[in-house]
């Protein structure tokens, strides 16, 4: 238990990291003079690191365990927060963002190899994948909490981020867990499965969908659709619970209407949601709010596990490393795109239809492994299993 719990606390440290952009990018951009394309630029370094290095940070961590590669990872990134602490300027922004992306990408599939190690075999399998991406959420929710004092000192933002990497470096030492390394052939082998690759698409439309709104949306709603600065606070704060919910909730859902059936569920819901979002008055899109994190999010866990079922506990981090390269191109995309999109329209209403082509994305691809697989996927069980 203690494994999981340290890899849901990293995990928690580099959502803050990127999810935090999203809030901070307010004061920064005003001190700096960043156009939108610029603001959405740094997110964008950030997921250029992230998808270069998932590969061989997979490739890494089934060979020499999870544990090793947590504390690796975490001293530069305490480093690289401390930097910020003293001295921001665009290009030492793009360049530690850069960095950050490439060194953080070791620690969620590091935490999804300790829980596919624990749990390859219980049925309650996605129920610890979304426990441990529970962090998205609970990430949202406190920054939600604190956005004030991040508007105001965000400075120390950075600072507390220095220290709370040096607590994730001590507590991964601290595991002492034996996980059997497998050989790189074998696990480079899976990430050629078309399963995987259908399902690592499906996976890039979620996560298109799901940061670039939490990227977005409450700069967005403060500059564009010029909500006050509590209504927008208020609205990533149900935005944030919604997720936590859908997080909870995903279990039971799973057992009444199959993996398919939930991860279809969430992604028209969230198109749905986010077109009503455009025509509503303020007081309803704030409680629309709750409805778009739940949908948001609650095709994560299905499909992750699915990832991890078809490649087996051997190879989990190599898949889920493959999984995050490719489908974080996603996530690398859609903050600039919509940047684009408001820098030359400034239009709230065609943002949002950007954020939704990730959903079209996820449905193609969702429709084509359902044929491939020929059953619900909640049942796949891999060959290598």
């Amino acid at each position: 238990m203690k494994g999981t719990v340290v890899g849901w606390f990293g995990t928690f440290l580099q959502l803050t990291v990127r999810l935090s952009w999203g809030v901070i990018v307010v004061p920064i951009s005003r001190l700096l003079h960043l156009n939108p394309v610029q603001m959405g630029l740094v997110a964008t370094f950030f997921y250029v690191g992230y998808v270069a290095s998932s590969i061989p940070w997979g490739l890494v961590i089934d060979k020499v365990g999870p544990v090793t590669s947590m504390f690796t990872s975490s001293l530069p990134l305490a480093i690289l927060n401390l930097i910020l602490f003293f001295y921001v300027n665009y290009p030492i922004l793009l360049g530690i963002y850069l960095l950050e992306g490439l060194i953080a990408s070791a620690i969620f599939p590091s935490a999804m190899k300790i829980i596919s190690v624990l749990h390859s075999r219980d049925e309650r399998l996605t129920f610890y994948v979304g426990l441990l991406e529970s962090a998205s959420p609970v990430t949202i929710l406190i920054l939600s909490l604190i956005t004030g004092l991040l508007l105001n000192y965000w400075r120390f933002f950075f600072l507390g981020m220095t220290v709370m990497f040096l607590v994730f470096a001590g507590l991964a030492l601290s595991l002492r867990m034996r996980i059997e390394s497998s050989e790189i052939k074998r696990s480079f082998r899976v990430i050629l499965r078309k399963e995987i690759f259908l399902a690592t698409l499906l996976r890039l439309g979620e996560l298109w969908a799901t940061w670039g709104t939490t990227t977005w949306i409450f700069s967005m709603l403060v500059l564009y659709r010029h909500f006050p600065t509590a209504l927008s606070t208020i609205f990533l704060g149900l935005f944030g619970l919604g997720q936590l919910v859908g997080i909870i909730s995903v279990e039971r859902a799973v057992k009444r209407m199959g993996d398919m059936g939930l991860i279809l569920l969430s992604l028209v819901g969230f198109m749905f949601v986010s077109l009503s979002i455009v025509y509503s008055p303020d007081l309803i899109v704030i409680m629309e709010a709750f409805f778009l994190g739940m949908f948001s999010f609650s095709y994560r866990p299905p499909t992750d596990s699915l990832i991890m079922k078809i490649a087996g506990s051997g190879s989990a981090a190599t898949s889920i490393g493959y999984a995050n390269a490719v489908s974080q191109v996603g996530t690398m995309i859609a903050p600039v795109f919509i940047g684009f999109i408001l820098y030359l329209s400034g239009n709230f209403t065609l943002s949002m239809l950007g954020l939704d082509t990730g959903c079209i994305i996820g449905i193609a691809s969702l429709i084509i492994l359902s044929r491939i697989l020929g059953r619900d996927v909640s049942h796949f069980k891999s060959q290598n299993s």
